[in-house]
């Protein structure tokens, strides 16, 4: 996804916006993937395959932050919010931010707790009825 911290920091000349190619490679695939899911529905008349895309709640989010109670989605509260990812977020880093629920990435690539329980809900409510 184009609006991940690593790559909005990369993203030089676009000014440290969202890469919207990746965005566009990211959505185009799961075009591709809702085709093969209907596929498989047919061809497997026993079983029922859903396809649950979080890509439209992940963007409506890094888009509003501020409607799901975030402040900032250009940077994550891992250390500089740039760069760093894995051990460099440890909590024991002096640099990581003091409330992670403020920001939507964990480090510069991994959402936080908070934005998981949020597509996570979404999901739910919005794909578990498929089986119902």
């Amino acid at each position: 996804m184009g609006c991940l911290p690593l790559e909005r920091t990369t993203n030089f000349m676009g000014g440290s916006e969202c890469v919207e190619s990746y965005n566009n490679v990211a959505m185009s695939f799961n075009d591709k993937l809702k085709g093969l899911v209907e596929e498989l529905n047919k061809e497997l008349p026993g079983a029922r395959v859903v396809l649950s895309n979080p890509y439209p709640i992940m963007m409506q989010i890094v888009q509003k932050p501020s409607s799901y109670g975030f402040e900032d989605t250009a940077v994550a509260c891992c250390a500089t919010g740039m760069f760093e990812m894995g051990y460099a977020c440890a909590r024991r880093n002096p640099f990581t931010c003091m409330d992670a629920n403020k920001f939507v990435f964990w480090d510069s690539f991994h959402p936080t707790e908070k934005t998981n329980r949020i597509i996570a809900d979404h999901m739910m409510k919005t794909y578990l009825s498929s089986f119902l």
